[in-house]
């Protein structure tokens, strides 16, 4: 190992006389590289649904497709309307409701020719208008709307409809809330379940691991008897395009005049997407900006601003580019992606830029300067960049595709800003660069009135540093270590939680949706229990429908908390028999004749052949079960899904003693968002852990000892384990916005700690006098460090200003990280050298003729 750094060290030290040797070839390939990033960025795939986040093998996805094909998508959208007349059975609120279902279903009338509509993606409106109601007349089963096509204008005529509406078991708290106050509009679109047809390509997603839940995992035939479709995945754009769609609809002014709306569901969800996309495109256009006068005011130059802007700029170009040009898709992590560019991009150019203003002010020339820099800082960067790639890798050992590939972008990305500052800085500074001034004519120039350098200042605060912890390092270790203990106590006791509440403010309306509906409706959340008994004609067996019917109570009375409704064939077959013997209250079971029951199921079919589709298959085999659910986390479902796939497992059990290749998923995508929720976090945990382990294993090797490797290690783990120690002592769940912070907090203090060590080790080097070297380090590479920390935390820290509460959660915990990693290298790494006297080998320093001789 330390041959081959040593090797490097040659390597870079060489790199700036070689790149302005060869600027001509080296502009040419960067413009080349970034022509090509650019054609790369048009193929660019963005994935923003959540189905797509697991692999297309994971049997949550299998379940889902397989669900999806028989029963259609569950991806739609809620409307509650809440008439400012406050009845919903008014004449006005019915004839309006009837209106706006009109304008969804029949929106080509209004289309000329050559046009479309993002409302070709509905398939289904249902609202009190059209709910089904089931009659006996005779011997006939009938299925008629509750309102029908006409609104009748009489009082009584009103009445008798909301008197059928209270009276029918599934319409209050479904169609409307029991106060009748909120009335609902349920629209099932064609999202995630438009078949995509590739001639003689195999399916990847036969077999029996079609479930969630796998009952028999031995039974190949338990989910599926042919090969499943693929489905065109949803695209961000093809929400938001329903959404103003549905919008227009229902802000013209006849509608909005009467109706106040609570509106759930990916399509309404899009519009806040779009929303906290545009304002942390923002926020990051403000960070950088804070970045750059931060830049400008340190190094008193705009050419200190403009390299390390146009690096990061190019690093994310070509970052993009080649994801484009490789097939890789785009989902929301790339936000994460492209502030790991900024972050590391920015404090290594700083350090690097900083190294270089050392240099100058030291009286280097051009050529010498860069050669030190090259030398010191420049190794620095290798082994953080080498680092920081290692661990962002280490996120590949999970299970989410859009994780595995943020992995993979960000790894590259980090490369890249090392590659590009290595090859373009030297040629850029040439061109221009933050040189000290005359003295002289420095003092008496308009940047001087203006803007006060504070470098002077600031290098007499780094001199006390060294002094002041030498006489007490431990005074200074112990404190760090307590909060280090507390930290790892803390981060103990964090709790994993992921909820639909996370993304929005209180007032927001998606947040008072998401309320009304779990409070006085059917809950904004769902799943369904895809049931395969593996046999034709199967639920057409009263034995069957008796052990799910026992399910479905047991899950609404033993999870009241969670479980609002559910509804399965069961629901309808107890109505209909009980409305075939005229209404008796006895009569609301399932008939106990095989014979019986088929005829109650053929001739519900006959009346609502609709209906039937959605609840059980035309052969009777495969059926669905809606639990609708109230919007807790991912951490309380985590535990219930355990406890109620126990449940599920025991109802199944006793269906397989007739039915052996029966079998069970839990599908939706709720259950697929939980699934990649828990995915997420247990799997960026891990990660997190494997990361620290692989740049602990790296740094060992790369300073040569067990004690070299534990000290530049701990200075790591604070400001890592901070967020998490404080997280879990303040009671504050770990969601997907906090769980960020973790690889952008160990590249920054790896960063950091890298820079400090190998300059320390090369500083040391010289004669072994600790003191000596600890100076120079913190006196050189301290400066960089507050440099860098100083503009990233400003421009993190910008991140609190955010609407959304996760990401201002983000901007303080980053700055709080940042702030904590910077107190580290100044106080504790020094500290933890002097405790456990550290010293490396003597050898002749790489160092140019000029700093010698200086």
């Amino acid at each position: 190992m330390k041959k081959v750094l040593s090797f490097i060290e040659k390597r870079l030290v060489a790199m700036p006389a070689l790149m302005l040797r060869f600027r001509v070839l080296v502009v040419a390939f960067v413009l080349g590289m970034t022509g090509l990033s650019v054609y790369g960025m048009t193929r660019l795939q963005f994935d923003f649904t959540i189905e797509r986040w697991l692999k297309q093998d994971d049997t949550a996805f299998v379940a889902l497709e397989a669900f999806r094909e028989q029963f259609g998508s569950d991806d739609g959208v809620v409307i509650v309307y809440k008439p400012k007349d406050g009845n919903i059975f008014s004449e006005q609120s019915l004839s309006l409701v009837q209106e706006i279902r009109n304008d969804f279903l029949n929106y080509h009338e209004r289309l000329k020719e050559g046009e479309s509509s993002a409302l070709e993606h509905i398939v289904k409106v249902d609202t009190l208008i059209n709910a089904p109601i089931l009659t006996v007349d005779a011997e006939s089963m009938q299925s008629r709307w509750l309102v029908g096509t006409e609104v009748p204008k009489d009082p009584a005529a009103l009445e008798a409809i909301r008197k059928t509406a209270l009276g029918e078991r599934d319409l209050p708290g479904r169609y409307f809330s029991n106060d009748e106050r909120y009335g609902v509009i349920f629209i099932k679109t064609d999202f995630g379940a438009v078949p995509i047809e590739v001639a003689g390509e195999e399916d990847s997603t036969e077999a029996a691991t079609a479930e969630l839940i796998i009952m028999d995992p031995t039974d190949a035939q338990a989910t599926s008897d042919q090969n499943a479709p693929s489905f065109k995945p949803t695209d961000m754009s093809d929400y938001v395009a329903l959404n103003a769609a549905i919008n227009d609809v229902l802000n013209r002014e006849k509608y909005a005049a009467h109706f106040d709306y609570y509106k759930v569901g990916n399509t309404i969800d899009s519009e806040n997407q779009v929303r906290m996309g545009k304002e942390m495109a923002l926020l990051y256009l403000v960070g950088l900006l804070i970045m750059l006068t931060t830049l400008f005011m340190i190094f008193r130059s705009m050419a200190g601003a403009a390299w390390p802007t146009l690096i990061i700029a190019l690093s994310t170009l070509w970052t993009l580019g080649i994801a484009g040009l490789t097939g890789l898709s785009i989902s929301p992590f790339v936000v994460l992606t492209f502030l790991l560019i900024l972050t590391i991009g920015m404090a290594d150019v700083t350090h690097m830029l900083s190294g270089y203003l050392y240099f100058r002010e030291s009286g280097l020339d051009f050529d010498s300067a860069m050669h030190e820099t090259y030398g010191k800082a420049g190794m620095g960067c290798f082994l953080t960049a080498l680092t920081t790639m290692a661990g962002l890798l280490a996120l590949m050992s999970g299970s989410l595709v859009p994780v595995i590939n943020f992995a993979l972008m960000s790894a590259m990305g980090v490369a890249l800003v090392f590659v590009l500052t290595i090859l373009l800085l030297p040629i850029l500074l040439s061109l221009w660069s933050p040189a000290p001034q005359d003295k002289a004519k420095a003092e008496g120039s308009w940047m001087t009135r203006l803007i006060p350098t504070f470098i002077p200042w600031l290098q007499r605060q780094l001199d006390k540093v060294v002094p002041i912890v030498e006489k007490r390092p431990y005074t200074f270790i112990v404190p760090f270590m307590l909060v280090l203990g507390l930290s790892i106590y803390g981060a103990s006791r964090v709790k994993v939680d992921y909820s639909l509440y996370d993304q929005y403010a209180e007032t927001s309306n998606f947040y008072q949706s998401i309320k009304l509906l779990d409070k006085e409706l059917s809950g904004a959340s769902q799943m369904s229990l895809y049931v395969d008994l593996g046999k034709d004609d199967g639920f057409q067996d009263p034995a069957v429908l008796h052990e799910i019917d026992a399910l479905q109570r047991k899950l609404e009375n033993d999870y009241k908390k969670y479980v609002i409704r559910t509804s399965s064939i069961v629901d309808v077959v107890k109505d209909a028999y009980q409305k075939q013997n005229e209404g008796q209250a006895d009569k609301y079971i399932i008939p106990d004749s095989r014979q019986v029951l088929s005829q109650t199921l053929f001739t519900f079919n006959l009346a609502s052949p609709d209906e039937r589709e959605k609840l059980v298959s035309e052969t009777y085999r495969k059926a669905n079960i809606t639990v609708n659910l109230r919007s807790y986390g991912s951490y309380e479902y985590t535990e219930v899904f355990k406890s109620l796939t126990k449940d599920i497992e025991a109802t199944v059990a006793k269906i397989q003693k007739d039915y052996p290749d029966a079998s069970v998923s839990i599908t939706g995508l709720f259950a697929m968002g939980m699934k990649a929720a828990n995915y997420l976090v247990i799997n960026e945990l891990q990660s997190f852990g494997l990361s620290l382990l692989i740049i602990s294993i790296a740094l060992l090797l790369i300073f040569g000892s067990f004690k070299s490797g534990l000290i530049s290690l701990i200075p790591n783990l604070v400001p890592s384990l901070l967020v998490l120690g404080l997280l879990g002592l303040l009671d504050i769940p770990l969601d997907f916005y906090t769980m960020m912070l973790a690889p952008i907090v160990v590249g920054i203090a790896v960063d950091d700690t890298i820079h400090f060590m190998s300059l320390y080790r090369l500083e040391v080097g010289k004669d072994g006098d600790i003191r000596r070297a600890l100076v120079d380090t913190v006196k050189e590479c301290g400066q960089s460090v507050v440099f860098a920390s100083m503009i990233l935390s400003f421009g993190f820290g910008i991140m609190a200003l955010a609407s959304t509460p996760g990401l201002a959660s983000l901007g303080k915990f980053g700055f709080l990280a940042i702030t904590s990693g910077l107190l580290c290298e100044l106080f504790l790494t020094p500290s933890l050298i002097f405790a456990f006297q550290l010293k490396y080998p003597v050898k002749n320093e790489i160092s140019s003729p000029a700093v010698a001789a200086h």
